[in-house]
């Protein structure tokens, strides 16, 4: 069940999986990300629009990867070269992947050696994750560059209060020879805990590249490792340690189809990240230290010619949030960090420090205020200020009223400024600015509407500009375009809960994106419909049934993107109150699409799985 969705602040709602009935106004759900203060905030007190996903809604869902699940969220979008494990972008409110922060388990996760400093969500899968915050709009104030269109944070392995272990099982077998099995191990004691999660996939997969004459699946394969621990050394100390860990392996196809035999094209990847932490109570103060590293080592084969890719990071962070009041509160502090990459001759490498400040403020018992700023120092572009007000206003207990503005900067990648191909070291950062109001509604037993408008501005946007190709050697350059770009558009979202056994629900996204010159940025669908049913029959049967339209995307390269509509199923069997039998199908009426121009979608596929806790 899903008690954060349906809670009294709808900017919590995950309108993709809504709760039934017995589940509403739980007013003890908290936001963690959603301002840079140390304390935990209800979700009806914040102005920003925040995501929550639990574990359990991951579980009752019909999607493999997470990205898969975020997609049908209102404001959000994909597109993947493939199947599991290709690479996928995550968009947010039309914005792509080098625009969205993600951390994991308090790490940053993107990669410095890609062409812009991004995640790729393609292995991702939805097993062992126990709560996921998408905050969405600009936050660099608050996380620094690359945060213009949001952040995702991602826990895995969350304990609970009780004392005591806890063992949680899953295994999955279905289509295209998929296998996934997963562990996680926690346990709590009176002064701390620890947690251990373990996930594997295999897949066979189905060829990336669509089209008659592609027919080579390309499979994957990975391992996935995240711990976390913490111990409470006194009444006023904890420290702590998180650490992740990833192998993987998977094929791909070119743009142009499955390469020069007898050559495969794959990647392989390690990924490993750690760090270490300590909460320090002095008076009235919370002090925060923490120290991050995190490398990623990733080796592409095409047509035989191998490509490697170093990226590291390391990073140092203090924040202080001294309570004032129990309506006002401050909080400071300031980070380093420095990334690198290599690739081959070509490599980067830059530093940025930072320093903020937020102040919260609730001047009545209807209006929480927020005002944030940083300021950056980059060793390359040197210093930028960014900010951010947000406002949440209740007119009385039904209705919430939202406002954000803020703005934003990107720095140019590693890759960008130096990739001795494709680079430009004249290029400058991203500057944003951001807008976005809300209003919602609750409609009485879990019943809601909610509305956000929202509106980004980038000047200076930097794209990639083919400047000859073929029948010419291909060449091509990251360029600034000069101007303007916007990204805007209108989040609708709602459900209606009939009774404690089943609710309707749904999400209507309208984006508008174009850059300076007026072309409309790739892959951004001006259309995003969802529409879905929960249901509890029969006693120990779950069901949920969900439909999502996209439509109005612009073609790439040439090649037109039309319209399409996809239906996902689950069905759950409740075997004990430890044990749940599940059926997934990805793609009921087995849809013909695209989310990338030329590379496939998955058919309809059939997965079952059974998950345990002792």
């Amino acid at each position: 069940m899903k008690q954060n969705i349906l809670t009294i602040s709808a900017i919590a709602i995950t309108c993709a999986q809504p709760a039934l009935a017995q589940d509403t106004f739980d007013l003890g759900n908290i936001t963690v990300f959603a301002n840079k203060s140390s304390q935990e905030t209800e979700l009806n007190r914040t102005g920003a629009t925040v995501e929550i996903i639990t574990r359990q809604d991951l579980e009752q869902t019909a999607d493999t990867t997470v990205a898969q699940y975020l997609s049908r969220l209102p404001g959000l979008s994909l597109s993947a070269s493939g199947g599991l494990g290709t690479n996928t972008i995550l968009r947010v409110r039309g914005l792509d992947g080098k625009y969205v922060k993600v951390l994991v388990d308090g790490i940053d996760m993107t990669d410095p050696s890609s062409t812009q400093t991004q995640f790729d969500w393609g292995g991702l899968t939805t097993s062992n994750i126990a709560r996921i915050e998408v905050l969405k709009g600009s936050s660099s104030s608050i996380y620094g560059s690359r945060a213009i269109a949001g952040v995702v944070n991602i826990t895995t392995g969350q304990r609970g209060d009780e004392p005591g272990t806890h063992v949680n099982v899953t295994g999955e077998a279905g289509s295209f020879g998929t296998y996934r099995a997963g562990a996680t191990i926690t346990t709590q004691a009176e002064r701390g805990g620890l947690s251990f999660s373990l996930n594997h996939v295999k897949t066979d997969g189905f060829s990336a590249r669509d089209g008659a004459a592609n027919t080579e699946p390309d499979g994957y394969e990975a391992t996935q490792l995240n711990f976390s621990g913490d111990y409470q050394v006194s009444d006023t100390l904890k420290l702590g340690l998180s650490g992740y860990a990833l192998n993987s392996e998977g094929d791909f196809d070119e743009f142009f189809g499955d390469g020069l035999p007898p050559f495969d094209e794959f990647n392989a990847t390690k990924t490993r990240a750690l760090r270490a932490y300590a909460h320090l109570q002095t008076g009235a103060v919370q002090h925060t230290f923490s120290a991050t590293t995190y490398k990623i080592d990733r080796l592409s084969s095409s047509n035989g010619f191998a490509s490697s890719f170093l990226g590291k990071r390391r990073r140092l962070d203090y924040t202080g949030t001294y309570q004032r009041s129990e309506t006002l509160s401050y909080t400071f502090g300031t980070d380093w960090e420095r990334e690198s990459f290599t690739s081959g001759f070509d490599l980067g490498e830059t530093n940025n420090t930072g320093v903020f400040g937020e102040v919260l403020y609730a001047p009545s018992d209807d209006l929480d205020l927020a005002a944030s700023l940083r300021y950056d120092n980059h060793s390359t572009f040197g210093g930028n200020l960014s900010g951010r007000l947000a406002a949440a206003y209740r007119l009385g207990a039904a209705t919430t009223l939202r406002a954000v503005a803020a703005t934003g900067f990107r720095a140019p990648s590693l890759y960008e400024l130096n990739s001795t191909f494709y680079g430009n070291s004249a290029l400058q950062p991203e500057e944003s600015t951001s807008f976005e109001l809300g209003v919602e509604q609750q409609l009485g037993g879990g019943s809601f509407i909610r509305a956000t408008a929202f509106h980004t501005s980038i000047d200076n946007l930097i794209q990639f500009v083919t400047l000859t190709s073929w029948p010419l050697p291909f060449t091509g350059q990251y360029q600034q375009v000069a101007g303007t770009s916007t990204s805007q558009g209108v989040e609708l979202s709602g459900a209606w809960v009939f009774s404690d056994t089943w609710n309707l629900f749904g999400n209507y996204t309208y984006t508008d994106a174009v850059d300076a010159a007026g072309a409309p940025l790739l892959r951004v669908p001006g259309h995003d419909l969802v529409l879905g049913v929960d249901a509890r029959f029969a006693g120990a049967w779950n069901g949920n049934l969900s439909l999502r339209h996209v439509a109005d995307r612009p073609a790439e390269f040439g090649t037109v993107m039309p319209d399409y509509t996809v239906v996902n199923a689950a069905l759950s069997y409740d075997i004990s109150d430890s044990a749940t039998a599940y059926l997934r199908i990805e793609n009921l009426l087995d849809e013909d699409y695209q989310t990338s121009a030329n590379f496939a979608a998955s058919g309809r596929a059939l997965y079952v799985g059974l998950r345990a806790d002792f």
